[in-house]
């Protein structure tokens, strides 16, 4: 999975659920806490570890076999 959310550091401030553009992440609302949903439509673009104040998002970048 690209994106990850380490929960250790996690406040809950939804910046990554409201400013991802393909909607990757979704709110639980028992936890009050986002969560990956569609880890699959992740394109990389980093714009949820930027805006992250904790820096509680982990992105993996695909490797090239080429």
């Amino acid at each position: 999975m690209p994106v990850e959310i380490n929960y250790k550091k996690c406040i809950g401030c939804q910046k990554c659920y409201k400013i991802c553009p393909m909607d990757v992440f979704a709110m639980d609302e028992e936890m009050n806490m986002p969560v990956v949903e569609h880890g699959y439509e992740c394109w990389h673009c980093g714009v949820c570890w930027m805006e992250c104040p904790k820096r509680a998002i982990d992105l993996t970048l695909p490797c090239s076999m080429w």
